[in-house]
């Protein structure tokens, strides 16, 4: 398996007590993000129809801030920025609110990351985690009688005292691309109060979510993606 993979995906969820964010104050907010290269959002949408946002387009790249009663949540789609820029896009957006609004703390936060892995001695990745994984070798097909699109694996890891978080992680085929492993890990950190003074959490938190995945997720795909012995 390739040891680098590629990043698709970063978004995170700031929690918070319920206010009102008017629309003079995100336009405040719009405007002190604009002053910043990594959140300066090409557009702002404050109507009625939905949720306000910021929205940045770059062909199907897609950066887009939301604005909710009891949340931000802030989305790469497609990414092309690297995590620790989308870290100091988090930092900046958050420190940005806690100036502008009666904020005091960020209370829970979740951190959804989505890559994938390039196989290296299998060309069909259902085949490499449904029969290779999973062992399910000839036992699908008789029951469900239709070809398998995607398929994969799903794990929920409760937080422990050594590990901060829940993890939820969904291992599957990648459906636009056949070779390759996508990769969802969604941690989700609760009870926190997060204030100006330690906004820095909030990226530990990410990269605790991208540790996993690199030190956990890949090597226990790598003991598997090895070549297969020929019939005898």
């Amino acid at each position: 398996m390739q040891a680098e993979d590629r990043p698709i995906h970063f978004s995170t969820e700031l929690l918070f007590p319920p206010f009102q964010l008017n629309t003079p104050v995100m336009q405040r907010i719009y405007y002190e993000l604009s002053q910043h290269p990594l959140t300066a959002y090409d557009s702002a949408d404050f109507n009625q129809a939905g949720p306000p946002r910021l929205v940045t387009a770059r062909g199907k790249t897609q950066s887009v801030l939301l604005f909710l009663p009891d949340r931000l949540v802030v989305i790469e789609e497609w990414v092309d920025i690297t995590l620790g820029q989308f870290i100091e896009k988090t930092r900046t957006i958050m420190a940005t609110v806690f100036a502008s609004c009666e904020l005091e703390n960020v209370i829970a936060q979740t951190v959804t990351l989505r890559t994938t892995f390039a196989l290296t001695h299998f060309q069909d990745a259902r085949v490499f985690l449904l029969d290779h994984v999973c062992g399910q070798e000839g036992s699908i097909w008789p029951h469900f009688q239709r070809p398998v699109g995607v398929g994969g694996i799903r794990f929920i890891l409760p937080r422990t005292a050594e590990h901060p978080g829940d993890l939820h992680v969904i291992i599957e085929s990648f459906i636009q691309s056949p070779n390759e492993v996508f990769v969802e890990v969604k941690g989700i950190f609760g009870e926190l109060q997060v204030n100006e003074a330690s906004v820095e959490t909030l990226g530990a938190n990410a990269r605790h979510v991208r540790s996993f995945i690199t030190q956990s997720v890949y090597p226990y795909l790598q003991q598997y993606d090895h070549p297969q012995e020929e019939p005898e």
